[in-house]
């Protein structure tokens, strides 16, 4: 009987020792779970905030381009109606040499036949 009651008393102490040493693990896993949430709480702010100031530093970037955008269209939109308006005036220019050209060769033409028609007549007279 006395081995039976040493060996109740081992079974005994060996499952308070090994529950003793489980509730001791469980409170270092407790204590590891929580150091870890409290890691990744503080990294989750810190990601959020950095995430923000790049949104915002985006939304600035977002805004300067636009207004370059706006501006560069704005200096093309200028360019482009100089060009037709210096287009417009090459054309009238244009055009108005060559009427006046056409007007001088009409004219010098228009001396070379009555050159001619009064140097005929003037054949004609001679021959009667």
């Amino acid at each position: 009987m006395l081995k039976r009651h040493l060996l109740l008393a081992s079974l005994l102490a060996g499952t308070f020792a090994i529950t003793a040493c489980s509730q001791q693990t469980e409170e270092n896993a407790e204590a590891a779970v929580e150091s870890a949430g409290d890691d990744v709480a503080a990294n989750a702010d810190t990601a959020a905030a950095e995430t923000e100031a790049a949104a915002a530093e985006a939304e600035v970037a977002a805004k300067d381009a636009g207004t370059e955008v706006a501006e560069g269209a704005e200096t093309a939109g200028v360019a482009a109606t100089d060009a037709l308006k210096n287009t417009g005036e090459a054309v009238v220019v244009g055009a108005n040499e060559a009427v006046a050209k056409t007007a001088e060769v009409v004219a010098d033409g228009a001396s070379a036949v009555e050159n001619k028609a009064s140097e005929n007549a003037v054949e004609a007279e001679q021959q009667y």
